[in-house]
């Protein structure tokens, strides 16, 4: 039995018992640790060829499926593996295809405000209320400064590829639950609503121009910004759970910083936190051994194995007995924060990775628009313009089906 994983932080640990519990069963599991950089090439051509693993990382799971290459799991996978799983697995799903379940994902990359305790107490605010909505952002950076502490109120680093997705979306997206990241897409009116994103660049265009912001936003990287979080000279950031492990271990901070929900646009408005699901397995639809591919994705999926690997701290599992069991013996108390809790939702997918949009992306056209004079509505309007036109001549061209980024009815 052949599978195989991308390499991380986690691939030796999955490896490892995923071998011994194949020792224990009386199947010999061959464990392929495969560089991240060229996995999808390397893992098409194995499947190309005929020589593809039985199970495998399925990040890839509609381009994989519309090829031909996955088994569809919906006729292997149990009732409680379904409901541990649902929430990511409502369509549009990343891992869902023509209506067929191909991949189930195991991880989960939460959104949340990191925020250094220490300086809002200094600052006169009270450490247990960071901001829920952009107009208290504006009001606790103007207590931050005016404490005279010589502390940047806000850490935004533009250079970074994921900042719109992962500093600027969750913000617009947790107020809608159609709203999917990657240019602001809704689910439902198969539309880009870009314009929807004016709060946040307003915001963040605020932010800058007040000198609030950490300095050189636009060539500022994300690793830059998180070690200057962990030095305690940023109060807070849009963050993600990978962050735990980069600001603890990595960083080695010794602020006391906590976690909350991620600032919204207008008060009450939230209606889910939104995170990423991740580390999806799928079984290869060409395996001669599908009962044992359907034990070893089992394995894979099932809560002993990540409950383990959660409890490392670098791992955030998505099924929810796993996550409460990992959260109950975390190393850092940062941990439960960012755990999925039953408001966390999965983002839907999006097309925006598929089309065939010319010159400037959306993300740099954002970038451009906050830290620019350029009307912000003219330009937002311009994005969603040419995101929805890319996305009708693909539906148009047969290039992509537009029923797999349609709300499920």
């Amino acid at each position: 039995m052949s599978v195989w994983i991308q390499n991380g932080a986690q691939s030796a640990a999955i490896q490892k018992s995923l071998e011994s519990w194949g020792a224990k069963n009386g199947t010999n599991v061959e464990v392929t640790v495969q560089a991240s950089d060229s996995y999808l090439n390397a893992l098409q051509l194995a499947l190309k060829t005929g020589k593809g693993p039985d199970v495998f990382d399925a990040s890839s799971a509609q381009v994989l499926a519309s090829a031909g290459f996955l088994k569809p799991l919906d006729d292997v996978l149990s009732k409680e593996d379904k409901s541990a799983y649902a929430r990511a697995l409502q369509k549009p799903s990343p891992y869902i295809y023509n209506d067929a379940t191909y991949a189930v994902p195991t991880t989960a990359d939460t959104t949340r405000l990191a925020y250094n305790k220490d300086i809002f107490k200094r600052a006169g605010l009270d450490p247990e209320k960071p901001p829920a909505t952009f107009a208290d952002v504006v009001t606790d950076c103007k207590a931050i400064e005016a404490s005279g502490q010589g502390i940047y109120c806000f850490g935004l680093p533009l250079k970074w590829v994921g900042w719109a997705s992962w500093m600027l979306d969750p913000s617009i997206t947790n107020t809608e639950a159609d709203l999917t990241g990657k240019g602001i897409f809704n689910v439902s009116t198969q539309k880009y609503e870009t314009d929807k994103a004016k709060p946040g660049i307003d915001l963040y265009r605020e932010l800058i121009s007040k000198g609030w912001a950490y300095p050189g936003a636009s060539s500022l990287e994300n690793d830059a910004m998180r070690a200057a979080f962990a030095k305690g000279e940023i109060a807070m950031f849009v963050s993600a759970s990978w962050d735990v492990g980069v600001l603890n271990e990595t960083n080695k901070t010794k602020a006391n910083w906590a976690a909350a929900a991620v600032p919204v646009p207008t008060a009450g408005k939230p209606v889910r936190q939104a995170m990423n699901a991740g580390t999806p397995y799928g079984i290869n639809a060409a395996s001669k051994n599908a009962p044992g591919a359907a034990a070893v994705l089992n394995v894979l999926i099932g809560s002993t194995l990540n409950t383990q690997l959660g409890q490392t701290g670098l791992t955030f599992p998505l099924r929810a007995d796993a996550a409460k069991a990992a959260s109950e013996s975390a190393k850092w108390p940062q941990y439960a924060q960012y755990a999925p809790s039953e408001t966390d939702q999965a983002w839907f997918v999006a097309p925006t990775a598929l089309l065939n949009v010319q010159g400037e992306n959306f993300r740099d056209a954002m970038a451009r628009l906050l830290l620019g004079t350029e009307d912000v509505d003219s330009g937002l309007n311009t994005i969603a313009a040419k995101y929805n036109a890319a996305f009708k001549d693909a539906v148009d061209s047969g290039q992509i089906s537009a029923e797999n980024f349609a709300k499920a009815k």
